[in-house]
């Protein structure tokens, strides 16, 4: 009987443990898209001091066109208004962790200006986030463009 009550302990004892581990990476998914919601809306309010947080200093920010940017190139291009986000709305975004790194794919919808020409269109990207402590930062961030129907 009580080899009986070591096993079930033994066994309840692992079965809180995966739930922990579940739930623990189900929170830091949740956590990835919740920081890539506010980067986001950090480029659309065009607050480049959010974006200074949000933003690792070596990352590579390579835009649908092919054009790349380094943290401070994307950070003056936001500032001066040049590419002026007016809405990035995500979809079907999957989220990976390994560790502190997040690798999110998925669809957006953007809306803005470039060089003051309104620009709207779909793209797919690959966003590689890592966590440091309860924050996030972008690493790369690579898009392309989703042709629009012909219809």
């Amino acid at each position: 009987m009580k080899l009986v009550s070591i096993c079930m302990t033994v066994l309840l004892a692992q079965l809180i443990f995966i739930q922990g581990v579940i739930a623990d990476g189900a929170s830091i998914e949740q956590s990835a898209l919740e920081f890539q919601s506010a980067r986001f809306q950090a480029m659309v309010d065009a607050d480049v001091a959010s974006l200074e947080d949000f933003l690792a200093d070596e990352l590579t920010y390579a835009h649908t066109t092919g054009w790349t940017e380094t943290k401070s190139e994307f950070l003056a291009t936001v500032e001066s208004g040049r590419l002026d986000y007016m809405s990035v709305t995500p979809s079907d975004v999957n989220v990976r962790t390994y560790g502190d790194i997040a690798v999110m794919t998925g669809l957006a919808r953007m809306r803005g200006a470039l060089g003051g020409k309104p620009v709207e269109f779909t793209i797919r990207f690959l966003d590689v986030s890592r966590r440091a402590g309860d924050s996030w930062q972008l690493v790369a961030w690579q898009s392309v463009r989703i042709p629009e129907d012909e219809d």
